[in-house]
């Protein structure tokens, strides 16, 4: 477990230092428009959700604990290119292979877990497994913003010794049983990322180019080809990237698209927020990651918490989503100028961190309710590609909400897009259902 938590934490951590470093990026590239730094993150989020479908399918046929220890090798390395890039076209194909990276871990780690204990404690483990996710959002903008006050640059080297460390001791591990199968369609999880790609192209450059422009139109027609050549792909290849009979199981099918949608309001809290205090109250990246880390530190507490109470999926969604529709209300009605973090900011910080810990181990634990033991890591592969879509369309929404804000009022359209998503997550709990215990 303590392996594994270490690759959870390192794929979460990434993305947290990230957001409080990316006003810190943008100054030593000064000429980047927040259309462009903006796939310094989505780039990470977009090969992530690529390569977790048939990460996981590989790892299913070849051993999770091969493909786990691959995936940490990969990490550290791109961890390192990323601290080294001397541009941010280096910066962002460094931020892709380090997707790949943590996409052949997440899976397997979670695989590895689930497998190793019965389905009756299912709820329970990823709570554990969450939480250590959290954890990691916790420390991810205290860490990344004393590190950012130093360089940038060091948030990407302190994973170095970290994977160094993981991978020395998974030799320890017990891989689960595995062979048989093909290997999954690579050429189709191209096209996932390309597909997806253009989408999020599209919506980030929407509010520059006009959606008449034939820029946007050209785009985002590209897209959809291409996504629809990769659904086509999946219901003819022999063995497809993505297994599209999965989505047949209802409740799987709603936890995935309620998990997407979740995080695409989610991510642009998470940008949203660290800008609004870089930004708009012009705090330091330090003391911005350490007023921004209460509402994550709350996400690993209510993972926990929710996993060893084995609350139920239902139950656990339509609670996250309520605290999320109004904790953006809060930010919409109380945030302005004036700096008042006790009262304006901290409480919904704390209702976001308190819906995502609670959300997340719902929508885990009611997607695989129904699967069977040999799908474990392809389910949760799809769960987590599904989030970490919704990160990358969250983070081009949210730059096409808000472009360059440094008003509070011009936030406003993010607070209340946020909203709308939570509204969603509350919504897609009424197909999910309590894990079986036989």
């Amino acid at each position: 477990m303590l392996v594994v938590g270490i690759a959870s934490v390192l794929s979460s951590l990434d993305l947290f230092v990230v957001n409080i470093a990316f006003s810190s990026i943008k100054e030593s590239f000064p000429d980047t428009t927040n259309q462009a730094l903006s796939w310094v993150l989505s780039a990470y989020s977009i090969l992530f959700a690529a390569m977790m479908i048939p990460s996981g399918r590989l790892a299913d046929r070849y051993g999770r604990k091969r493909v786990f220890r691959l995936g940490l090798v990969v990490f550290g390395i791109a961890s390192a290119a990323c601290a080294l890039a001397p541009s941010v076209a280096m910066l962002v194909f460094a931020r892709a292979i380090k997707g790949v990276g943590a996409a052949m871990m997440v899976p397997t780690s979670l695989g590895l877990v689930l497998a190793a204990y019965p389905r009756d404690k299912h709820t329970q483990m990823v709570g554990v497994w969450a939480a250590t996710g959290a954890v990691a959002a916790a420390l991810g903008p205290v860490v990344g913003g004393a590190l950012v006050h130093l360089d940038w640059r060091l948030i990407f080297l302190i994973n170095v010794p970290f994977v160094a460390v993981a991978t020395w001791r998974s030799k320890g591990l017990v891989d689960t049983d595995y062979g048989g199968g093909k290997t999954p369609d690579l050429w189709g999880s191209s096209l996932l990322a390309l597909g997806i790609g253009a989408i999020v192209a599209a919506i980030s450059y929407a509010p520059e180019w006009g959606l008449a422009s034939p820029r946007f139109v050209v785009t985002t027609s590209v897209g959809v080809v291409l996504l629809a050549w990769f659904v086509w792909r999946c219901r003819t290849s022999a063995s497809p990237a993505l297994d599209l009979r999965l989505f047949r199981i209802p409740t799987f099918a709603v936890a995935t698209i309620g998990m997407g949608c979740f995080y695409i309001g989610f991510a642009m809290m998470l940008l949203g927020g660290t800008l609004f205090l870089t930004s708009v109250w012009r705090w330091d990246t330090l003391v911005a990651g350490a007023g921004f880390a209460w509402g994550p530190a709350t996400a690993a507490v209510t993972a926990l918490v929710a996993g060893r109470r084995n609350v139920s999926p239902r139950y656990a969604t339509i609670l996250g989503g309520c605290l999320f529709v109004l904790a953006s209300f809060w930010w919409y009605a109380m945030l302005d100028e004036a700096p008042a973090w006790p009262t304006h900011f901290l409480p919904a910080s704390l209702l976001f961190g308190a819906a995502a810990g609670i959300a997340q181990t719902g929508f885990l634990a009611g997607g695989t309710a129904s699967l069977p033991a040999s799908e474990y890591a392809t389910g949760t592969a799809i769960l987590n590609t599904a989030r970490q879509l919704g990160g990358a369309v969250g983070v081009a929404l949210f730059v096409a909400l808000t472009g360059t804000a440094t008003l509070a009022s011009q936030y406003a359209p993010a607070w209340l897009s946020i909203a709308g998503f939570g509204l969603v997550t509350c919504l897609s709990s009424f197909a999910l259902r309590a894990p079986r215990t036989a």
